[in-house]
């Protein structure tokens, strides 16, 4: 099954702007595809999931559960954790923020944080999976971003779940990987609602 259409790729060939094979393009566009799309935490069903055999939630910090800079939990981060909770998931928050942010926000809700977390890269996700005792087949990762998040869920064979942003108040690396992720949801994978 091809993650993208055809039209993106023949362009691409016949202009010469890349020189990929359709297997290294293909493996790539699987890494930066996500299982599922929504348009925020509150739309997850997350009684859906767990009945999957999904029962822990690897889950980004910024601008997935709360807003960007934000010190403390909102309303839309509680709820969400508490409904999770509620049906029998553990959560861990993986974030590329300080340690002593992702303590302050996740200590009072009693949930795990791995901070600094290097995303892409694997260590976080493996530590995550560590604290919350599961396999890359129990859980999910929740995330804003294709290539930190998703890209790192795909590369553990990992449920990759992307959540739109809910704001545009972002650092400038941020928003300069939202232009390449805005040309992938358009071009490459055929998304014309909700992308970025």
């Amino acid at each position: 099954m091809e993650l993208y259409p055809a039209i993106c790729v023949s362009v691409a060939y016949e202009r010469g702007s890349i020189n990929l094979n359709r297997s290294l393009w293909s493996k790539l566009m699987y890494y930066l595809t996500p299982d599922r799309m929504y348009s925020g935490v509150g739309d997850i069903d997350v009684i859906e999931l767990y009945g999957a055999g999904i029962s822990g939630i690897i889950a980004d910090l910024d601008n997935t559960l709360i807003t960007p800079g934000a010190k403390q939990p909102d309303a839309r981060m509680v709820n969400f954790i508490d409904a999770a909770r509620d049906i029998g998931f553990d959560i861990c928050l993986l974030s590329n923020s300080s340690r002593r942010r992702v303590v302050r926000v996740s200590s009072g809700l009693g949930i795990y944080a791995v901070a600094k977390a290097g995303k892409p890269s694997g260590a976080g996700f493996i530590k995550a999976m560590r604290l919350l005792g599961r396999d890359h087949s129990r859980v999910c990762v929740i995330g804003d971003q294709l290539f930190t998040d998703v890209l790192g869920a795909k590369r553990f064979g990992i449920m990759a779940i992307y959540t739109a942003p809910f704001t545009g108040r972002e650092e400038i690396t941020v928003k300069l990987k939202r232009l390449a992720e805005y040309f992938i949801f358009r071009f490459c994978l055929g998304y014309t609602d909700n992308v970025n």
